[in-house]
């Protein structure tokens, strides 16, 4: 099976599900494009993850779809003031202590090599709606956090950034497979 039909065919069941599902789905196809098409070799996600943080193709054709798209830039907006509240962890449930992610403010292979500012930087928030390598943070914190049964159907916060993870994951896998479309 080809991964560019493995892609299409997580992206377009993604449409057909609850958001954690849709979410989930559209996950799939999102880390089988970066692991297969642009870290080929790079071992593991993090690594891939890290690879799409310094990748400014990509960021460039989001974020000029962000500042098209104002559903996009509302969802943005949405995760940014929810994430203020309250900055993502590695648990969002209502009083339990949250882990800090350590690739927060970090697009190097390495967390150990953050820069002075980057370290001081808030973590677990969106500091803006051009900054791209949290907002790949967030989308795989999310993954983590459902893969390891932080993240609660049932609780309002975690409905809500599950929606909008997907609500705003969905536009990249669509660019993922307009740049498939050309090769």
């Amino acid at each position: 099976m080809s991964y560019k039909r493995l892609i299409k065919s997580w992206h377009l069941k993604a449409l057909e599900e609850d958001y954690f599902s849709k979410f989930m789905f559209e996950y799939l196809a999102f880390i089988a494009y970066v692991n297969t098409e642009l870290s080929q070799g790079a071992g593991n996600d993090r690594r891939s993850i890290q690879e799409l943080k310094r990748n400014n193709d990509i960021k460039r054709q989001y974020l000029e779809k962000l500042n098209n798209q104002s559903s996009l830039k509302r969802s943005w907006e949405r995760i940014q003031r929810e994430l203020e509240k309250a900055s993502l962890g590695n648990a969002s449930r209502d009083n339990v202590e949250i882990e800090q992610i350590k690739y927060w403010n970090c697009s190097h292979n390495e967390s150990n090599q953050k820069t002075h500012e980057e370290k001081n930087k808030l973590t677990g928030v969106i500091h803006s709606l051009s900054d791209w390598e949290n907002m790949v943070e967030f989308w795989y914190s999310i993954r983590n956090n459902l893969f390891h049964g932080t993240k609660d159907p049932e609780v309002r916060r975690d409905k809500m950034l599950v929606e909008y993870g997907y609500k705003t994951l969905r536009p990249l896998v669509e660019i993922f497979l307009e740049n498939l479309s050309k090769k």
